[in-house]
């Protein structure tokens, strides 16, 4: 099969599900990804063709994204702040806005002259450890402890390689339950520094946000494909996460720990409320798109 004849029918194809700039992008990604030719090949080469061997799992792939399943899936990676990390069903794809989230920590801590960077960073809700492995990445100094629910997350941020990049301590434990969570951090910490205090100098989370009524408004590749115990709240209790970390923070935080969070844009004031009980300083910032999506807590 010529590689020109694949794509031309397979963006035909894709284009009534994805749109025709979308369905280009994809078959082009896929065609990148699994026969390592350039979006131009079947241009200036137009009698390319695919290897005989390739041809079935080229086919396969078209059809998962003709099921709706998105292309990280598919294709089993997601790009994330300059890294190629492992996704699959098991964990939600790492977002723009999450990208947006830890670029805006490092430049936070980057105009501080004096400051070298968080020693010690606690990510809640780590899924694919696209969070944990960023913080690693950008403070190489810093011990790094992620935590979820799932073992599967666990296993699959494990896994993750960036080179050079120390990997962070992956810990199984409930959010929701507070009293057993410092439990285990204390324990895993003691572990590592048996002389080490239990407390830590930023927090981060991008905890389950998304209201069950919400459900009706998103896209059937999340709705099918997406793990929702990573994704929905219930109704009537949609800051729960927000209420834990809150007390988290507060437990095991210094007198000078950030703690930043990824939030529904429709909470912003309840989650800087819940932060504010404690007089910490506290303020929501708009993400790319125009949205509040974050909200920076700091002790002093």
């Amino acid at each position: 099969m010529l590689l020109r004849d694949f794509i031309l029918s397979s963006r035909l194809s894709l284009s009534d599900l994805y749109g025709v700039e979308e369905a280009g992008a994809l078959v082009s990604r896929l065609c990148e990804q699994l026969l390592g030719c350039s979006p131009y090949t079947y241009i200036v080469e137009p009698e390319w063709s695919i290897p005989v061997e390739k041809e079935e799992e080229l086919n396969q792939a078209l059809q998962r994204l003709l099921s709706h399943e998105p292309i990280q899936y598919v294709l089993g990676y997601a790009d994330f702040m300059g890294m190629k990390l492992r996704v699959s069903p098991s964990v939600l794809i790492p977002r723009p806005e999450t990208e947006e989230l830890c670029q805006r920590i490092i430049d936070a801590y980057a105009k501080i002259p004096q400051e070298k960077g968080p020693r010690r960073i606690l990510d809640l809700c780590c899924g694919s450890g696209c969070i944990s492995w960023a913080m690693a990445k950008a403070f190489p100094d810093a011990q790094v402890y992620a935590v979820d629910l799932s073992q599967e997350a666990l296993a699959l941020a494990r896994s993750q390689n960036v080179p050079g990049v120390n990997a962070p301590h992956f810990i199984q434990a409930d959010v929701l339950d507070t009293d057993a969570l410092c439990s285990i951090l204390s324990a895993s910490l003691l572990q590592e520094s048996p002389d080490s205090l239990l407390s830590f100098d930023l927090v981060i989370s991008n905890p389950p946000y998304v209201r069950d009524l919400e459900k009706a408004q998103m896209q059937e590749n999340v709705l099918l494909y997406e793990p929702h115990l990573a994704l929905f709240v219930p109704d009537d209790d949609p800051l729960r996460f927000y209420q834990k970390i809150a007390s988290v923070f507060s437990q095991l935080g210094t007198d000078s720990s950030l703690c930043a969070l990824e939030i529904n844009e429709e909470f912003a004031e309840e989650v800087k409320i819940l932060f504010g009980k404690n007089a910490y300083q506290v303020c929501s910032e708009r993400d790319f798109r125009g949205k509040d999506r974050f909200v920076f807590a700091k002790k002093k």
